[in-house]
């Protein structure tokens, strides 16, 4: 599942997700760049007003999309560019969380000892 990021403007609460049709959305705004290279201009910022409006017509709505003329109209009522830019920040890190080194162990402490009783559950 992909969860989503909430960005508050006046009263209204907006949900903002990068779902599938959302990234083949903003590839399809911008010139058929794959979608990690554009979140990565995003994560950077790269891009300008015009790629950030893009973006955020096509993540709103909880992932379904906007228009671009609502996207602008939420960019200037949360107060510009860069306080949307968090909120889409935000929204990346919900969707596409850090994974978990496979060669760790989550119950190694650091000097690499594992917990628990050394017997099999339910044994």
């Amino acid at each position: 599942m992909i969860n989503h990021a909430k960005m508050k403007v006046g009263k209204t609460t907006h949900k903002l997700k990068f779902s599938t049709a959302a990234l083949m959305r903003m590839e399809a705004e911008n010139n058929g760049q794959p979608f990690d290279a554009l979140v990565d201009h995003l994560i950077s910022g790269k891009g300008g007003a015009s790629f950030v409006v893009s973006v955020l017509a096509a993540v709103m709505n909880d992932g379904a999309g906007g228009e671009r003329d609502e996207a602008v109209a939420l960019v200037d009522g949360a107060g510009g560019v860069r306080k949307v830019l968090t909120s889409l920040g935000e929204a990346i890190a919900v969707a596409f969380p850090a994974e978990a080194d496979p060669d760790t162990d989550p119950d190694e402490d650091a000097e690499g000892n594992s917990e628990g009783n050394g017997q099999a559950a339910g044994a």
